[in-house]
Order: structure tokens, then sequence, then C-alpha cells
């Protein structure tokens, strides 16, 4: 009885450490769409810890990912990773620092870098 509940805890153990590990990994993403087309998406990780855009629409169209971090003042400042290549491989992508991690972010797209369509800001 005794190794079939120390079996069954380190199984438990196991499967909550592996949840727990995937949900960290996880991103925070989001589509952004314009004129009935997805342009693309950009978003975060859910750390905080890398930020990127990604243009996934062959036009003259970009994807932009505003975020907001804490700067070195102990102030919030906004900052802006983006994307144009269209389906040409390769994304925006900005990797923070664990003491300055990306707060927030919001998803823009438009015309030759104007924010035509953007979506909410999403907290981290």
């Amino acid at each position: 009885m005794r190794n079939t509940s120390r079996v069954l805890l380190t199984a438990v153990t196991a499967t909550i450490a592996l949840l727990l590990t995937t949900a960290i990994a996880s991103a925070s993403e989001y589509p952004v769409h314009a004129e009935g087309h997805e342009r693309g998406f950009g978003g975060a990780d859910a750390d905080g810890l890398r930020v990127y855009a990604c243009d996934t629409f062959g036009d003259n169209w970009g994807v932009r990912t505003h975020y907001t971090y804490r700067n070195s003042t102990g102030g919030v400042a906004t900052r802006t990773v983006s994307d144009a290549n269209g389906v040409t491989a390769g994304c925006g992508e900005q990797n923070m620092a664990a003491s300055a991690p990306a707060l927030s972010y919001q998803v823009c797209t438009g015309k030759a870098g104007a924010d035509t369509v953007c979506g909410l800001w999403t907290r981290l």
C-alpha cells in the first residue's frame, strides 16, 4: 500500500509540474484582421520575456506589437516591435530582460506603419 501511494504521489507531482511548465512557456497571442483578411498576429510569452509581431499576408500592410515594460527608473515605458515582410519567413521579435519584462501589449496593422486596426491592450 505504501509503495502504491508513493508511485501515485510521484505521478501526480510529475503531471502538475508538466502542466505548470506548459502554462509558463505558453504565449498570449492576438490575430489581427483588416479588410476581410487575417494580416498576421502578435503577442508576448506569458512571462513577458519575448514580444513578437508576425506579418503573414503578402500586401502593403504590416503588423506591429506595441508593448509596455518597467524601465530602469521604475516607470512604465512603451516600445514597438514590427514586421512588414508579408509571407517572407521571419517575424519581428524583442527579447526582454528578466528584470524588465513586458507588462502588456497591443497588436495593430495598417499600411506604411499606420495603426489602422488595433486589438485591445492585453495584460500579461
